[in-house]
This record gives C-alpha cells, structure tokens and sequence, in this order.
C-alpha cells in the first residue's frame, strides 16, 4: 500500500513529459522543424537523400529533390534534341546548404543561360550535391551518374569538397561498411523527429557537428588504414577516373574550386586544393578558381558561415560558370545554328591557370 502512490506519481509524471513532448514535438513542427531532408543508406553512396519537398536545416527554406536524389523540381529522361545539360556534383555548397530551390548556384546558372544567347535551346542545369560528401564520393557520384544513359550531360562540374575528413568511407567494406550505413539508417529515424531537429541540429550544432560527430565518425575513421590522413595518390586517382569517364562518355568536365571565408589569393591552400589545380593546369581541365574571385571581397556579404555561400555567394559562383560554359566548345557548337546576332563569340578555352598560390609560396 506505501508503494503505490509513489508508484502512481510516477507514473503520472512519465505521462505528464511525454504529453509535453508530443506538443513540444507539434509546436516546432509549425516553425519548420520535423521536415528536413531525410538521407538513406546506400550499398554504393553510403548515403542519398529521400525524393520528396523538404526545408533547408539553415533557414527552413523549400529544398526539392527528386526521385533520382537530386536536387531540381523533375526528373530527368534521356534528352531531346534541343536540350543542352549541366550536372553539378559536391557537397552541401553544391546541394544548396540554406538557400531555396531558386538561390544555389546551379539553379542561377539554369536562368542565366536559358536567357542568354541560345534561344534555341533548352538548357538544364542539374544540381547532384549532397550534404557530407567528401571528394571521393563526389567522384563516385559523377561516375554513376556517367554510367545511366538516362542523364548524359553535356557538361559535368566537380566541384570541390570540404569533407576531407571522410575521403576513406568509400574504401569501406564488409562488416565495417553495414556498420556505417546502419549509422545511416538509425540517423534518418532520429532526424525525423522536430525535437531532435531542434536540440542536436540547431541549438547545439555547432557541438554535434563539429565535435561529437567527429568522436563518432572516428571509430568507423579507424577501421580504414590510415584514418583521416589526406591520401593524394587517391585523389588525384579519382580526379584521372572522372577526366577518363567524361571524355569516354563525351561530357565536358568542368572543375569549380570553391574557398572558404576568409581564404583569399594570398592564402595557403588545402594539399587537395593545390593538386586540383594541378592537375587542371597539366590535363588541360577548364576550372573555375573562386578562391582568386570571392577572395578579393568582403566575406560578410557572401558566405553565412565558413564555407556556406549565401544567395549572393551562390550567384557570384554562378556569373563565373556562365564565363566558362560560353567559352567551351560543346556551347559553340550548339549556339551555332542560332542567329548570328544572338551569339556570343566561343572560343576554345585557353589551358587552366593555377592562379590561387600553391601551399609552398
């Protein structure tokens, strides 16, 4: 008899926080939170977002990916005869971290050129970024999508990635890989939920993200030779791969080599960065530097933390694309049928400047 009030207090008290809970849960719901996007393991990608209408994790702004895991309102089916394509491939930068369906740079570049000198023609530009890849999966990414017939771009852009930290997930297997995407898995059921949103993924993201994912991440780091020490050979491998694949596929490969806030000309670069460029200059690969671009400015306008562009940064990086896109010999030859008047000049593109100071200068 002594026990059951306490018992029943208790009870009433688990009741009482998990009433609380639901509203808490439905509240942040109507600000946004709950809706994120959802990515699921993937036996080759590790991870790939859901299809689906979402918010942006920064400023709960519309994101739409479509069935194919990428991010443009439709999907893609073999090309017509008058469309031009431009796939994008990277990270978070590339996906559009924060801004609208409208604001990332691919989008940007989609309404430049479809109001530009080629009337004729329809171009699509088609933004493949997804949250946390690091290079090697980028170029894994580009190679899938290579590989389809139902996409074949006309031009492919690599953009370069932060994530350096993860380079060797995709040297993963076995049990080592289930283990990760299991990791995977268990994240999309936890980010389902707005609480989880809101404590993990805002109030304490810089922690989470920043510190304690990299506790996490560094047990399944260490069943990879070698952890998170910058392998070149490999990337400079995967780099050879995409240059092969493209040009056996026909495709255009573009490189864009993005900086972060405060990187400017006269900044040492990343090991990965400066063999970028390298390998740029020696393969003769256009490449857009925005290092020696957005470096020159002032940050504050640009960027909304250390690597993010906002919409302005998004639309500098997309003025540049446009610059080299008109000067590639594939946007000749397409706009030569349009009227002379409307065309711009297109000239074969001169050999890739290393324009940002190597890290030895």
């Amino acid at each position: 008899m002594g026990t059951s009030p306490r018992k029943h207090r208790f009870l009433k008290s688990v009741a009482g926080f998990f009433l609380l809970c639901v509203i808490f849960e439905l509240v942040l719901r109507l600000f946004g939170y709950g809706h994120y996007t959802i990515y699921r393991p993937d036996m080759r990608l590790l991870w790939v977002p859901e299809p689906g209408r979402t918010l942006t994790v920064v400023n709960h702004l519309p994101i739409t990916i479509n069935n194919q895991g990428l991010r443009y309102a439709v999907d893609l089916r073999p090309k017509q005869k008058d469309q031009f394509r431009i796939m994008a491939f990277g990270d978070s930068v590339t996906q559009g971290w924060g801004v609208d369906d409208s604001s990332h740079y691919s989008a940007i570049l989609e309404r430049m050129l479809n109001h530009g000198s080629c009337p004729s023609e329809q171009f699509q530009v088609v933004s493949g970024g997804v949250n946390a890849y690091p290079n090697s999966l980028v170029a894994e990414k580009l190679k899938e999508v290579l590989e389809d017939d139902t996409f074949q771009p006309d031009v492919a852009i690599v953009a370069y990635s932060y994530n350096t930290a993860f380079e060797k997930l995709t040297t993963l297997q076995g049990a080592d890989r289930q283990k990760l995407l299991r990791r995977v898995e268990w994240k999309a059921i936890a980010r389902r939920s707005a609480i989880y949103n809101f404590l993990v993924e805002d109030l304490l993201r810089q922690f989470a993200y920043y510190t304690l994912r990299k506790v996490i991440m560094a047990g399944t780091l260490d069943t990879v030779k070698g952890g998170i020490t910058l392998d070149l050979n490999q990337f400079n491998k995967n780099l050879e791969q995409s240059l092969e694949l493209s040009a056996a596929r026909h495709v255009q490969l573009v490189f864009l080599l993005l900086g972060s806030e405060g990187q400017t000309p006269t900044s040492p670069v990343h090991p990965f960065q400066k063999a970028m460029l390298e390998f740029a200059e020696k393969n003769n690969v256009p490449i857009v530097n925005m290092i020696t671009i957005m470096g020159t400015k002032d940050p504050a306008p640009m960027f909304m933390d250390d690597v993010h562009p906002t919409v302005a940064g998004h639309k500098m990086i997309a003025e540049e694309l446009l610059k080299t896109v008109e000067n590639l010999p594939a946007y000749a030859s397409i706009c030569a049928a349009a009227p002379a008047e409307n065309v711009k000049s297109a000239q074969t593109l001169p050999s890739a400047k290393m324009e940002a100071p190597l890290a030895s200068r």
